[in-house]
């Protein structure tokens, strides 16, 4: 006897890209992305395979968002989603915050997000606009205390904090702005001791 609550081929089709493009690019699809994807004529064609998938059980939507979709179930069981604390906010424009306080937890699924120490900041500021972080916008991190050169980072200056992208050197460390208007914040060696990496980046949550 088949489980009422699995999905049509079709249905499958449609979750598995929302869950793929949710691991690449850290946010859901928008209804037009789908459609455009599936060669569905309208969006009310993928509003209702959003419907049916969402009565199985296996994503929540909010309609009134543009991004409005989160999965909750299909590879990803109860007891693989991991509570996120969203904690302060992070500035991405100059180092200002904090990352102690816990506002509230972020249900997120393991399966699309690496890391066993994540927790999450907003984004406050256009500095790293270029690598596509908004103002508004949910970082989740990865807690770890060093990161490659390249890596998106939030570091702690003081009690402060930024999102940046991390360079260190013989010379020093290097906080790269992706925004051309931002200089870069250089530490030499002697000053390297004043900055702490909290996290790298692993991913984020689109502010609708």
């Amino acid at each position: 006897m088949s489980d009422s609550r699995e999905l049509t081929t079709r249905q499958r089709q449609v979750f598995d890209f929302i869950r793929a493009r949710g691991e690449e690019s850290g946010s859901p699809p928008t209804l037009e992305e789908i459609c455009r994807h599936f060669h569905f004529r309208s969006t009310n064609a993928a509003r209702q395979h959003l419907r049916l998938i969402q009565q199985k059980g296996y994503l929540e939507r909010h309609p009134h968002r543009a991004r409005g979709i989160r999965v909750t179930r299909g590879g990803t069981p109860s007891d693989e989603i991991a509570r996120v604390p969203l904690v302060g906010r992070i500035a991405a424009g100059g180092p200002i915050g904090t990352i102690e306080e816990v506002e509230a937890e972020i249900p997120l699924p393991r399966v699309l997000w690496r890391g066993n120490q994540l927790f999450a900041l907003r984004v406050r500021g256009d500095s790293m606009v270029g690598a596509g972080i908004f103002h508004g916008d949910i970082a989740v991190v990865n807690k770890q205390a060093d990161a490659d050169n390249g890596d998106i980072v939030a570091v702690v200056i003081g009690e402060d904090t930024t999102l940046k992208r991390f360079f260190r050197s013989a010379d020093g460390v290097r906080l790269h702005a992706e925004n051309p208007t931002y200089r870069d914040l250089v530490f030499d060696r002697a000053r390297a001791n004043a900055i702490r990496v909290a996290g790298v980046l692993v991913g984020l949550l689109r502010s609708i």
